[in-house]
This record gives structure tokens, C-alpha cells and sequence, in this order.
């Protein structure tokens, strides 16, 4: 902490909060447009064109991901498995995402993200923060997890998840384990 002089001459105190997720918002959003660049050499991503009810959850599809095993503290989550940074498994992040394209003639009725996360995260949805989660090592984050009312950040057309997951304490290891699990439930209408 450091002290300041007020104009009336009292001292004032100011508190230096801890950076959200380890990393300043203008490095998650340079990640997020890095993962997009890859996106865009692969292809479209998945595409659901007529389907009314959609349920992503993550698994080896999602880019950079790799499933691993669930810990036993771990809530199970269904229709999705605990993911890890495919490039090293004992990282102490993840960055992972996926891409996916909803009918142009169908509205968005309800979209909800559920996430379990060992330790912490940030999550992006089509360039919009929806996670940022403070450097912590909150059991609740991956039991019984969390969820989130993501209607106002998807959009017809192709969307864009990115979430970056972090390990508390160092390198993802048997005594410090870490993964991701998030599945994406999405209800469309009939057509337009």
C-alpha cells in the first residue's frame, strides 16, 4: 500500500488490487485473438444448422485440448470431459477453445456455460469477457462448479469460445492437479 495526500490534507490510503487471473485483460484479449488466428486456418468449426437443442461440451475436438483423467475432487460433468494444454500436460495453463456456427434463421432462446475449473480462469465468448477470475485455490470453482447465463454473448452466425485455465501453485503435476471441464447448452427456436 502506499499513502497519497488528499487536497484537505488527510492522507489517504490506496489499495493495489492483485491483477485478475495472473495476466492484465489486454493479455487475455492478445490470447484470445491468437487462438482466433489459429481458428481461422483450420476451417469454420462446427456448424449446427438445424438442430433446436445444442449441448458443446469440451473434449479432444476443442483446439489445444487434450483429455485427461478426472480427479477425484472433480465434479463429474455431463457431456463433457476434463481437457488439459495438449501441447504439455504439465503446463501451468491451458489455453483452449473451439468455434462453432448457429442457423441464421433460428433465435437464441437460452444459452447457459457451465464450468468447472482446477484453480482459476478466464473465459471470452466472441471477444467478450465473461469469466476473470482472481489468482486463487477455491475448491468451489470445480465442485460443485459454476454456471452462466450466456444468451447475450452468442449470436447467430459463428461464435467463438476461448478459455484460458490456470494451475494455483506451478506446473499441472499428481500432487498439484489441474483441468478444465465446460459444457455450452444452447436452446434455439423453430424457424424464422
Amino acid at each position: 500500500m502506499t499513502s497519497k495526500k488528499r487536497i484537505t490534507g488527510e492522507p489517504s490510503r490506496i489499495v493495489r488490487l492483485p491483477r485478475s487471473a495472473g495476466i492484465t485483460k489486454m493479455k487475455a484479449n492478445l490470447l484470445y485473438h491468437a487462438q482466433l488466428k489459429k481458428h481461422n486456418k483450420l476451417g469454420a468449426g462446427r456448424l449446427f444448422p438445424n438442430q433446436t437443442i445444442i449441448s458443446i461440451g469440451t473434449d479432444n475436438s476443442w483446439f489445444n485440448a487434450q483429455e485427461i483423467s478426472r480427479d477425484p475432487g472433480w465434479v463429474p460433468v455431463a457431456n463433457a470431459n476434463y481437457v488439459w494444454f495438449s501441447g504439455n500436460l504439465s503446463s501451468e495453463n491451458a489455453v483452449i477453445s473451439t468455434r462453432f456456427s448457429l442457423s441464421q434463421r433460428r433465435s437464441i432462446r437460452s444459452a447457459s456455460l457451465f464450468l468447472s475449473v482446477d484453480n482459476y480462469a478466464v473465459v471470452i465468448i466472441n471477444g467478450v469477457p465473461l469469466v476473470y477470475d482472481a489468482p486463487q485455490n477455491t475448491p468451489s470453482f470445480f465442485n460443485p462448479g459454476r454456471s452462466f447465463n450466456v444468451r447475450r454473448f452468442l449470436r447467430r452466425g459463428r461464435n467463438d469460445i476461448v478459455i484460458i485455465a490456470f494451475n494455483f501453485g506451478g506446473p499441472r503435476s499428481a500432487s498439484n492437479p489441474a483441468g478444465v471441464a465446460a459444457r455450452l447448452d444452447i436452446r434455439l427456436s423453430s424457424l424464422l
